[in-house]
């Protein structure tokens, strides 16, 4: 769960189920995917079928990347005109029928407050048995909660994007830990993990902007991926720590204007990303 894209243009697709009730009541076979070493190791049951009300897919109007599949990132349902998703998913992009893109004021492509708005220019209907609106947090997660993380992306390392919701099973842990299990300078990181000792489930690419959720609540949003089907946390956004800005931004409907930096420097992050997480924070914190 974990791609960067620059593309022209985009559309925002909301994923449905295909065929059957959406209502887990139903007595639906129950349908178990297990793999090693996938989101990655990732599930689709009846539990799929409640988390996909929350999510949507973005993805580019023509099928030009991942090899004809044009989803490249998530994002998480916050009203029925608010989108909320990674600010690397939105960066040098024109969206439609997106109205608007909202990222921080000081947001630059190093900083830790990787959160962005889409406000949608039409608005999502209100009584869909098939749509959700995730609950914003009183508070950031405590380490030990158990979460769930969804989205459409690879599948495995290099391998084929998700063609339904898949979604896996994580808990929080400590800033410090994280850290630790990082090899990075202790920060305040938000991070969770597979503690499975027979599975390695982790976001992997295309899942930038999924969201982290309990129960109905959205804690984080997918931020940084270190591996891509490993035994290492996955570091996301606190939605808590942004709620503030998330507010006025809904409230006042009020974007800020997108600073776009100099190509190079853009894949020079994404390397720093994948390759070198220690740099990647050492930047953030200058």
């Amino acid at each position: 769960m974990n791609s960067q894209n620059l593309v022209g243009l985009l559309l925002l697709f909301l994923q449905l189920p295909h065929s059957g009730s959406a209502d887990p009541s139903h007595n639906a076979p129950s349908i178990s995917l297990n793999r090693t070493k996938r989101l990655t190791d990732a599930n689709f049951d009846d539990e799929s079928i409640r988390l996909s009300h929350f999510v949507v897919s973005i993805r580019t109007r023509t099928a030009r990347m991942f090899f004809g599949d044009n989803h490249f990132c998530s994002g998480v349902i916050l009203s029925p005109l608010f989108v909320l998703t990674s600010s690397h998913c939105v960066i040098e992009t024109f969206v439609t029928p997106v109205k608007r893109i909202m990222l921080p004021d000081n947001f630059t492509m190093v900083n830790q407050q990787d959160i962005g708005l889409l406000k949608l220019k039409h608005a999502l209907p209100r009584n869909s048995k098939h749509i959700s609106v995730a609950r914003m947090p009183l508070q950031s997660p405590q380490p030990g909660l158990r979460c769930n993380v969804m989205g459409w992306g690879r599948m495995f390392l290099a391998g084929p994007m998700a063609s339904y919701l898949l979604y896996i099973d994580v808990v929080t842990i400590e800033s410090r830990k994280c850290a630790e299990l990082l090899k990075v300078p202790t920060v305040d990181l938000l991070c969770a993990i597979d503690d499975n000792p027979f599975t390695d489930q982790q976001p992997c690419v295309g899942d930038w902007g999924s969201p982290l959720m309990h129960g109905s609540t959205v804690y984080g949003i997918v931020s940084v991926i270190v591996g891509c089907g490993d035994d290492t946390p996955s570091v996301y956004t606190d939605v808590y720590k942004n709620i503030d800005w998330i507010q006025e931004k809904i409230n006042t409907d009020a974007g800020s204007t997108i600073s776009v930096p100099h190509l190079l420097v853009y894949f020079l992050i994404v390397i720093f990303q994948k390759w070198s997480f220690s740099l990647f924070i050492f930047v953030g914190q200058n």
